[in-house]
């Protein structure tokens, strides 16, 4: 009997609060009295409601709005990492575009699966998540064009990206492509949620980004992740059912 060993997956402590999200956001949808579902945030865990009053005191006063702050907090707790509050950035009605976005039922784009994988709240409002960073299509395509899987996914994607979510976390190359989508109108989201990590053009493509006058939800500097990403977009969604709790519509 032989064994091969693979590279290892590593250990990130998201994976744990994506496993609970998941289990959480089979509860999300409620019913009316009429028998419709209807949305409604999930729970909060007793340690996840002490570990935002701990970020709310550590954080203090910031120069967040009331709509942006939720969002930093939740990608603090993802990280676990107070340099965010010094480095996001929001473009002004970003927040609100993604909600529109949401609670219209929009389409959801992301650059590669872990960041689709830890979008949970999507069925509160009927919104598809879209992910082709794995076909085999994508991959041809990518190395006839000399493309990252990434990058050719997003071209394959750009037709769905109209009034939709982008969200990207893994790779600065899918959101250069999504900006040169953009700039050649190809592709018209309502909303980029632009925060990939890595040394190698992550920089420069947030800094694109910024100057894109598309609505942005970004960072500066290297950091940023996938599971970020999905943080921002669930913090999104929880903004969506709150606002719609607020005006009696749920």
């Amino acid at each position: 009997m032989s064994f091969s060993v693979a590279e290892s997956l590593g250990f990130h402590d998201r994976l744990v609060d994506i496993a609970i999200e998941r289990v959480s956001g089979l509860d999300v949808l409620k019913v009316n009295k009429d028998g419709a579902r209807k949305p409604d945030a999930a729970g909060q865990h007793p340690i996840e409601k002490e570990s935002f009053e701990i970020i709310g005191r550590e954080l203090g006063e910031t120069r967040f709005s009331a709509l942006e702050l939720p969002i930093v907090k939740r990608v603090i707790h993802t990280s676990a990492d107070f340099e965010f509050k010094d480095t996001m950035r929001f473009s002004p009605g970003a927040i609100e575009a993604g909600i529109g976005v949401i609670r219209a039922g929009r389409n959801i784009i992301t650059d590669v699966k872990m960041v689709e994988a830890g979008i949970t709240r999507a069925s509160s409002f009927g919104n598809k998540l879209f992910c082709f960073s794995s076909d085999r299509d994508v991959a041809l395509t990518a190395e006839k064009e000399k493309l990252t899987k990434t990058a050719a996914s997003m071209k394959k994607a750009a037709s769905l990206m109209e009034g939709g979510i982008v969200a990207v976390g893994n790779a600065p190359t899918a959101l250069a492509e999504v900006l040169r989508l953009i700039k050649s109108n190809a592709a018209r989201p309502a909303l980029v949620v632009g925060i990939p990590v890595g040394f190698v053009g992550a920089v420069e493509a947030k800094q694109e980004l910024l100057k894109s006058g598309v609505p942005y939800i970004t960072n500066t500097g290297r950091k940023g992740g996938s599971t970020v990403a999905a943080a921002i977009v669930n913090a999104l969604f929880i903004l969506a059912i709150d606002l719609c709790k607020t005006a009696g519509a749920v």
